[in-house]
Order: structure tokens, then sequence, then C-alpha cells
């Protein structure tokens, strides 16, 4: 009997451990950071077990300036990397490298949320998710819903794009090869879309440029592509993450100007 006690004692031991250093982490970043304050979101369980592959909580910055008014939100998906990470790890990267860090450096009125997968990103299970957000945060603006994200995150922001292009305002895809030629692009050639690729990023050079290259053949008139000099996948990443001029971009479209 007391071998079977033993795991889930340990269990829980490791589980409160975590959570101290979580909570640790994120008081670091709070004090550092001047613009949003973070927070970790928790899915009840309920909800848990219709989001799939998706961990059990995503990271949440909200301006420090309150407001009244509605706010865009802007949603970030990870890299592969992410899915062997401990949710410590992300938050620290995030805000470093990542939507934490991106919306900390552009000091707009502008909600981030940032989830968390142990697979490959699903639009299935991340428009549930959606609604799921917008139902506890009222405050946000549904006709300023932006998405963006680099290698994994860049595919799978192309894939929840083409699922579901009634969401979304504008969109970044970035550093990912993602892509296929039998995509029905049509769908999402109203899409504000920014592409971004390292330079030196070699087997995802050419992917985005004839991402942004059928789009804008298409007939999509609000395209734009970056591609940084020197810059390999990883550098790649901090650049993308960097562009505050990308998220102020987004930041001019609404749904409300398609209507």
């Amino acid at each position: 009997m007391k071998k079977l006690l033993l795991i889930p004692t340990i269990m829980l031991f490791l589980m409160a451990f975590q959570t101290k250093d979580i909570q640790k982490t994120l008081e670091g970043i709070n004090t550092r950071f001047k613009n949003v304050e973070v927070s970790i979101i928790n899915w009840p369980e309920d909800l848990q077990k219709k989001l799939g592959k998706l961990k059990s909580s995503a990271f949440v910055a909200l301006p420090r300036k309150k407001t009244t008014k509605k706010i865009p939100l802007l949603i970030t998906l990870h890299g592969g990397g992410g899915k062997k990470w401990s949710l410590e790890e992300q938050l620290s990267r995030s805000a470093v490298v990542k939507g934490l860090s991106l919306v900390e450096k552009a000091g707009k009125e502008l909600m981030l949320v940032e989830p968390n997968s142990f697979e490959s990103w699903n639009p299935k299970t991340l428009n549930i998710m959606l609604d799921y957000i917008l139902e506890i945060y009222p405050q946000i603006d549904t006709n300023r819903i932006y998405v963006m994200g680099h290698s994994m995150g860049g595919s799978g922001t192309w894939r929840w794009i083409l699922e579901s292009p009634e969401r979304f305002a504008a969109a970044s895809v970035s550093g990912t090869r993602g892509f296929k030629d039998t995509d029905v692009i049509n769908k999402i050639i109203s899409i504000p879309m920014w592409g971004m690729v390292g330079g030196e990023d070699t087997k995802n050079v050419a992917p985005v440029k004839n991402m942004v290259n059928r789009l804008r053949a298409a007939g999509n008139s609000n395209v734009r592509y970056t591609e940084f000099e020197g810059a390999n996948h990883a550098k790649g990443n901090a650049k993308v993450f960097s562009s505050v001029e990308c998220v102020d971009w987004m930041l001019t479209f609404s749904l409300k100007d398609k209507n």
C-alpha cells in the first residue's frame, strides 16, 4: 500500500514545486514589464477535455492602463520547441522572444493570448479556446482579432485562417514551409497578411515568398513580405517577435472595414 501511495505523493510535490516556480517567474516578468500585466489562465477541467493537445494553461497580457473601450486581441502561436518545454520555460521564453515580449515592446492598448500545445496546432481546438476567451473577456473587440506565429506557429496560423477566415482582421505567417499547393487561398484574400522569414533560414525562404506571391496573384491587396538579412531560423524568430511595426500594421485593420 505504501508503494501505491508514493507515486501520487511525488506527483503532488512536483506539481506544487512547478506552481511555485512559475509564479516566481511570473512575478519577475511583471516587475520588469511596464506596459502590460501578465497572468496565467488555467483551462477549466470540462473545457480541457475539448482542447485536444493544448496544454493546461495559456499566457495572457492586458494593458496596465485601464480603459472602458473595447480592445483588440492578438493571439501568438509558439513553434515546435515549445512542445517539449515546461510551462515555466515557455513563460520565460515568451517574455524574451515571443508574444509577451512583443506586446510589451508594442506598448499598445492590446490584449495578448498565447496558448501552449504538446503537438502541432489544431484549428478546431483553437476555435474552442477562442470562444472561451471571448466569453470570459467581454472587453475584446471581436472585429479586431489578429493571429501570428513562426515555424510551427506559422503553420498553425496558416491552417487556422484557412479554417476560420471570418474571425481574423489580419495575420502574420512566418518562418514555415507548412503550405500546400492545393490550399484554397481564395477564402483568405481579404485577410491582410505579413510574411516574414530569416534570409538564412534556407528551407523556409522560398515557401514564405511563394505564399506571399500566391496571395498577391489571387487578389489580396494587403500583403507584405520581410526577409531578415543574415538571420537563421532562431534569429528569424527573434526578429518576428520584435516586429512592433507588424503589430502597428495589423492594428490598422478591422473586420468592419470588410463589411
